[in-house]
């Protein structure tokens, strides 16, 4: 299996369940030690699936590569991710910059250094099903018509988008719900666009582990946590297992992007 087949891959699997990729963890990093089975569904195609293990800000995803497994293991305050080939003993690791081990907890901003904006600046503050908010225009590209938020700091959503077209994207607050024995939040998700139909999606927080269990997209796609444990996770779970052969990423060379299953 090409190395770097292997992090793109690892790469597209965080951001398809919807969990903290290098860069969002800094931001991201849930209070609590659990481990889930992380499923995503995109309509006329087959789920996939893969393992979540979380303690404090460190990640492991465990996932399959056409029939291989892979592993992946995120550490952000020291700025490592290794990527492990269990069926080679062999494992990858590449560094940048690490992060402050406070930076995880409390608020945070909808943009970092690293989101590569042009404008991404709060103008003011706003309300959501009683919820403080803020507003902040957002844009990639300079002197382009920007995209207004209305952002939730403590749960890192944007509960609003109102888009440079007129269309929007719309949150609100349901009902505190039960999901798989978890106690969460249930929000409804809203895309309007004039001269279109309104699309409908939802959306499920959980509070005590600052997490999103359950998210169905307006245009069908579903993204949900099953079978979470919640509990001391065993150090060692974050570290290439003794004996393993690490390899050189810069001997590897660089693949064709994947492209979606749909071109």
């Amino acid at each position: 299996m090409p190395g770097r087949n292997v992090i793109t891959t690892a790469l597209v699997f965080l951001f398809a369940l919807g969990v903290a990729s290098p860069i969002q963890a800094q931001q991201t990093a849930p209070v609590r030690t659990y481990s889930a089975t992380a499923i995503h569904g995109i309509p006329g195609q087959p789920e996939t699936s893969g393992i979540v293990i979380k303690s404090g800000e460190n990640m492991r995803l465990e996932f399959e590569q056409n029939g291989q497994k892979v592993i992946q293991i995120l550490l952000p305050q020291q700025g490592v991710m290794y990527i492990l080939e269990p069926q080679t003993r062999t494992y990858l690791e590449l560094r940048g910059p690490a992060v402050p081990a406070t930076a995880g907890s409390g608020t945070a901003a909808p943009c970092t250094a690293q989101s590569n904006l042009a404008l991404c600046q709060q103008i003011g503050k706003d309300t959501v099903s009683g919820i403080q908010v803020e507003r902040w225009l957002m844009a990639k590209q300079p002197q382009t018509k920007p995209l207004t938020i209305l952002w939730d700091p403590t749960r890192r959503q944007a509960l609003r988008q109102e888009f440079p077209d007129g269309s929007s994207t719309v949150m609100n607050f349901i009902a505190m719900d039960n999901l798989n024995g978890r106690v969460v939040e249930h929000w409804s998700i809203e895309t309007l666009a004039a001269g279109r139909d309104t699309l409908t999606g939802g959306w499920w927080f959980d509070p005590e582990l600052r997490v999103v269990v359950r998210e169905e997209l307006p245009g069908g796609e579903t993204r949900r946590l099953e079978d979470i444990t919640v509990g001391a996770v065993d150090p060692a779970t974050f570290h290439p297992p003794a004996g393993w052969t690490k390899r050189d990423p810069a001997a590897i060379a660089t693949p064709q992007a994947p492209r979606p299953a749909s071109d």
